[in-house]
């Protein structure tokens, strides 16, 4: 049996003519990558190539050579091993299983290997010689998905599966014969890899126990511990499972290797001589026992003379090298070279500091030629600003910038600093991050960062608009104090805008300026002591400085009473500043009446916005609204002015009067073209007083530091305003785009703003709105004129007390239109009654209900006018006959004027006059003293 297994092992002719072939190919191949060169075509590294080419086995070599580089890089090699392998074993007379099934197993191969030399090469993603087109994309694509552990992980595993399938058994073998381990062993070795899995596991746990105690005296700068790995051999369980597999037959079944054929062959033999069995077994088990310590022996072959101490110190230099794969260990980095290349960064500072404004600045916006004698206020009134403040900072911010970087290495975060911006409170640090890594892994460690630069905490920008890096921002140890005196100075910045406001500097340190124009209305938010009053003052001082009172009005709402006090005499205001709630809601009560006042001005002159009609000259005004008198004529205005109404508390204003928050979504709503703006403040953004309605229109807003993340979200529908750090660090939302704009607010101190108004109230007093000054709550009988809706008789009578009534009613038949502005100019009367009377007419069913800026729509005919006096006298009569009329009494002069109404309303019209009469004469008297405070008041014209 011994002879047929020797015979069957010989090769065919088929067979050798194939091994013959391969052995060429193998050859072949083997020469062509060795001699390979990128001088032969059709590499285009150099050029002109070679000429003959470099490679022995001519251009066919060269181009299988330059393939198997381009393709796989230094990977190509392991297919060269395959064919090596193939052709070894072929000459031997082993079989090697289904050729087609080993292909995919080395295709599985030069992939893995690829993949691991591009990762192991510098810079992954662009192309390299090791592991080139195929290494780098699939590295890449894993790397970005799984991060660098996680594809060397999943190329590890391919390798490994690779290497099974490719080369079977003879992974174990053919290294057991390199060794020179028989084939028994080699046997029992394959064996054994296959099925004492848990084992190897054990031993694997119990490797990196050891490992783990000798490093972790090295982590905490203790002495090592030397752990020799051969003493787990020692472990009980180890020990009996060897002693098992020595006592272990050997079993080999029929679809075994060759190999393990002749094996079987002589333990046939054995059987046949029974004899020689013994001998035979004396023989093999001392030459087994022998093999373990030739194995174990390998890796110290090289070793020093003293043996036993290069074997306790083997394990401590590899524990120094797998010291720097510990998770959350730094990398090693050269402090030197990171110093030197920050120190060569440039860093953007803006234009702060280099400027300040002068009174040419804004000679273009102070225009007083329609105004003559007014006077703006000086520049010398507001403080200048620190100088050297970028000198003293950039030492700081390079050494920030160093320890940044040097932070990120620390926790497996490969970027890199390329650009710095500092500002005048935070410092923004451009960092480019390597292709695969997350944005939020930055966020993970942003709070170790933070404590790395020793900041109270940092802010994360993960989106530059335009750029490829990631923003961090990074608290400066000393703050700038940002003046309007500086910001001034870029006039070229806000000379177009109609209503300018310096908000201060943003992270680059470049000016922070906005149109309220524009937005058209502000939503501020902050805790106490965040710089929110001061932001809102800052706007006001800018409004002094670049409008004058014939272009802007004001009013100011602060139920603080201190915050807004010191504006009290500036000539802008419209009305005293209103600290009370119930007043303040109807005053914009009032600014949604004057808006549809306004659109049908528009309307009437054509005009789209209020821009447009003040850029009307007179005579084009007079042409569109063809006045057909002088006092027409005198009531257009020629310039219609801005209204700005700043709000300090909106949730007192909420809270007081639920029903403002109507007025305060049409005023947001409409209110653009015409002029009119809002700006709101709040220390509280909670849902209830900041609603979704009154958020979405108001399209720019301001968060100073909030409490928490929620707050923060409420007013810029993301987080960020609870990171701030106070005292005017803010975040500014424009309304052209839903990038948040870091800035630091402008400082304006009190004694400033003192001298500002000091210096205007000299100038020019205050023309208040009459109309506002006669706004009240409704008394007793109004509000039981109000109540009476449901009887038309009732409502009827109670307002023909008022002795102009019949007749704004027979004014409204006539043109059939129910206008306020219409009884204004035909019964030259104020707003305030004017207004007072169209709602008479609407409870008592004379005008439909309220449809904006459009003319309410007239119910009744002249006849059935007629017809509703004489209802209204004969239910009067009927209910004083029955001792039940009401005693109604509107007007306090009312007492005064007897039973007779005639006579009272007499009187009453001759009070009106009279009242009329002398506060013209006054109004006439004032313009004698202050000229200036009333020159071309377009909204007192119209009156």
């Amino acid at each position: 049996m011994a002879h047929s297994a020797r015979r069957s092992n010989h090769l065919s002719i088929g067979k050798l003519l194939i091994t013959v072939a391969l052995t060429a190919l193998t050859a072949f191949t083997l020469v062509s990558f060795a001699t390979y060169s990128t001088a032969d075509a059709p590499s285009h590294t150099v050029w002109p190539h070679a000429n003959p080419v470099n490679n022995l086995c001519g251009p066919a070599g060269a181009w299988i050579a330059h393939q198997g580089h381009r393709l796989l890089g230094v990977a190509v090699w392991t297919i060269a091993l395959a064919l090596t392998l193939q052709t070894v074993l072929a000459w031997l007379g082993k079989r090697t299983g289904l050729v087609a099934i080993r292909m995919v197993g080395v295709v599985m191969l030069a992939i893995a290997f690829a993949g691991l030399f591009a990762m192991i090469s510098p810079g992954v993603g662009r192309a390299s010689t090791a592991g080139n087109v195929i290494g780098q994309s699939v590295s890449y694509e894993l790397w970005s998905r799984f991060g660098a552990v996680g594809a060397a992980v999943w190329l590890l595993l391919l390798g490994f599966i690779g290497a099974i399938v490719t080369f079977d058994k003879w992974l174990v073998i053919v290294p057991a014969w390199i060794v020179g381990v028989s084939g028994p062993v080699a046997r029992r070795l394959g064996t054994a890899a296959t099925s004492t899995a848990g084992g190897a596991i054990n031993l694997g746990g119990r490797i990196g126990g050891g490992l783990a105690a000798g490093l972790s005296p090295l982590v905490k700068g203790k002495e090592p511990v030397q752990v020799r790995l051969n003493d787990v051999d020692d472990d009980p369980e180890m020990e009996e499972e060897r002693t098992k597999s020595r006592r272990r037959k050997p079993v080999v079944e029929e679809e075994e290797d060759d190999l393990i054929k002749v094996v079987k062959g002589e333990e046939t033999d054995e059987e046949e001589q029974p004899p020689a069995k013994p001998k035979r077994r004396r023989k093999a088990e001392p030459e087994e026992e022998e093999a373990e310590p030739k194995a174990e022996a390998m890796p110290r072959a090289k070793a020093a003379p003293d043996d036993e101490e290069d074997e306790e110190a083997q394990p401590v230099v590899e524990a120094e090298e797998a010291d720097d794969d510990l998770p959350g260990a730094p990398q090693v980095f050269d402090p030197d070279a990171l110093r030197e290349k920050i120190a060569k960064l440039p860093i953007a500072f803006g234009a702060q500091n280099k400027q300040i404004a002068t009174e040419d600045d804004l000679r273009d916006l102070q225009n007083v030629a329609e105004m003559p004698g007014y006077k703006f206020p000086g520049l010398d009134l507001l403080a200048a600003p620190e100088e050297n403040f970028s000198a003293t900072l950039e030492q700081y911010v390079r050494d920030q910038a160093q320890a940044l970087e040097a932070a990120l290495q620390q926790y497996k975060i490969d970027g890199h600093v390329v650009g710095i911006e500092s500002g005048p409170v935070i410092t923004l640090y451009h960092v480019s991050l390597a292709p695969g890594t997350k944005v939020s892994q930055l966020q993970t460690v942003s709070s170790d960062i933070a404590r790395a630069l020793k900041s109270v905490n940092i802010r994360i920008v993960s989106n530059m608009v335009g750029r490829d890096t990631v923003g961090i921002e990074v608290p400066n140890t000393t703050k700038e104090k940002v003046r309007l005196k500086e910001l001034m100075s870029n006039s070229d910045a806000f000379a177009k805008m109609k209503l300018p406001m310096f908000l201060g500097k943003d992270a680059s340190g470049e000016p922070l300026i906005a149109d309220l124009a524009a937005m058209p209305h502000m939503l501020i938010a902050g805790t106490t002591g965040s710089g929110k009053s001061v932001c809102m003052n800052t706007i006001i001082m800018g409004f002094l400085y670049t409008k004058k009172p014939n272009e802007l009005k004001l009013v100011l709402v602060d139920p603080k009473m201190v915050e807004m006090s010191q504006f009290k005499d500036i000539p802008h205001l419209m009305c005293p500043v209103v600290t009370e709630m119930s007043r303040a809601a109807a005053i914009l009560e009032w600014a949604c009446t004057k808006m549809d006042e306004r659109y049908e001005l528009l309307s009437e002159a054509g005009c789209r916005d209020i821009a447009a009609y003040n850029d009307l000259p007179w005579e084009e005004l007079k042409a569109r609204f063809n006045p057909q008198t002088p006092e027409e004529e005198a009531r257009i205005p020629r310039k219609l002015p801005y209204m700005v109404f700043v709000i300090d508390e909106l949730a007192d204003l909420i809270i007081t009067n639920k029903e403002v928050e109507g007025s305060i979504i049409r005023i947001a709503q409409k209110a653009r073209a015409v002029g009119i703006h809002l700006i709101l403040a709040t220390q509280r953004p909670q849902a209830n007083v900041v609603t979704g309605l009154i958020k979405s229109n108001m399209p720019c807003r301001v968060c100073f530091k909030v409490a928490s993340g929620m707050d923060s979200r409420i007013v810029l529908d993301q987080k960020g305003g609870e990171l701030l750090l106070g005292q005017g660090d803010m975040l500014y939302l424009s309304p052209r785009t839903s990038k948040l704009v870091r800035a630091q607010g402008t400082l304006v101190d009190d004694a400033e703003t003192r001298a500002v108004v000091r210096f205007m109230r000299d100038v020019a007093t205050p023309s208040f709105e009459r109309q506002l000054m006669t706004l009240r709550k409704p008394d007793a009988d109004e509000e039981r004129i109000m109540q009476s809706e449901n009887n038309s008789s009732a409502s009827l009578a109670a307002a023909q007390e008022d002795p102009m009534f019949n007749r704004a009613v027979e004014i409204v038949l006539e043109t059939q239109r129910g206008s306020v502005s219409l009884l204004q100019r035909r019964l030259a009367i104020g707003y305030t009654r004017a207004s007072r009377l169209i709602d008479l007419m609407g409870i008592a069913g004379i005008l439909g209900e309220h449809k904006g800026s459009v003319a309410r729509e007239v119910q009744i005919s002249i006849e059935e006018w007629e017809a509703m006096k004489k209802q209204a006298e004969a239910d009067l009569a009927a209910m004083q006959a029955a001792g039940t009329a009401p005693q109604p009494r509107l007007f306090p002069e009312d007492e005064a004027a007897g039973p007779d109404v005639a006579a009272q309303d007499t009187a009453e019209a001759t009070a009106v006059i009279d009242q009329s009469a002398e506060f013209n004469q006054i109004e006439e008297d004032s313009k004698d003293e202050f000229p200036d405070a009333f020159q071309d008041d377009p909204e007192r014209s119209r009156e």
